[in-house]
């Protein structure tokens, strides 16, 4: 089944700025079969196939995220309260895919969270995820994550890199200097406040995926990448006979 999927082509599309979702759409009903997860949808979750099941996970309960997210009206009930690097609560091998769409910026470890995405998927799984392009992005003045940074995190936790992030989103993003600059900083690094820890440009993002495809522990491989205006859709396999 997952073959007979894979050979579908992709529509052709006039890719306006308004084509971030119809993209994302047809690379779904080209990828997607059976029951998966998506983390982070809120508002805006993945149009799925027909006959598709789709259970949504988020960091918060519904409550907590209305709250966390004040502007946005018509937020989704998560199914799961999880995390994306551990996904607590979700079995092993007890899913066709895993949708990730501008959440793994989000993850102090993206390479504990791809480990967990593998130990979910069943044998042939989908990971579905969607990276921004910092360089099209509230992002483009930062430096983009170097691998090193990444397999750090992975080996000794993220906690040694979280105050560098926070002062660098307050510098480049917030245009903080001075003491505003560093309340600011404590006060995130107090809260350990959400934001895009880490930053892809396209090569930056092939780099990682590349290094991800050689973690035998990790099992991904990737079927797929292409531009969506400012952002990049990665689609991963798990490796594995059977569906």
């Amino acid at each position: 089944m997952f073959e007979e999927l894979s050979k579908r082509p992709l529509r052709s599309l006039d890719l306006k700025p308004n084509g971030l979702f119809e993209l994302r759409e047809c690379v779904a009903e080209r990828y997607l079969q059976g029951t998966g997860v998506e983390f982070g949808a809120l508002h805006a979750a993945l149009a799925v196939p027909a006959g598709v099941t789709v259970k949504y996970a988020d960091i918060e309960a519904i409550d907590r995220l209305r709250q966390s997210f004040p502007d946005i009206e018509d937020i989704r009930q998560p199914d799961i309260v999880t995390d994306l690097e551990s996904m607590r609560g979700i079995a092993d091998e007890s899913m066709n895919f895993v949708i990730a769409n501008h959440v793994m910026e989000h993850v102090e470890d993206p390479l504990r969270a791809l480990k967990s995405i593998s130990r979910v998927l069943r044998p042939l799984g989908i990971a579905f995820i969607a990276l921004p392009d910092k360089r099209f992005t509230f992002d483009k003045d930062r430096k983009i994550t170097p691998l090193n940074h990444l397999i750090r995190d992975y080996e000794d936790g993220p906690d040694w890199s979280l105050a560098e992030h926070y002062d660098e989103w307050c510098r480049c993003v917030d245009g903080l200097v001075g003491d505003a600059h560093k309340r600011k900083c404590a006060i995130m690094l107090a809260q350990r406040a959400n934001i895009h820890f880490h930053v892809w440009d396209y090569s930056a993002m092939l780099e990682l995926f590349s290094y991800v495809a050689r973690m035998p522990d990790l099992d991904l491989q990737v079927e797929l990448s292409i531009l969506n205006n400012i952002e990049v859709i990665w689609i991963l396999r798990k490796v594995g006979e059977g569906s």
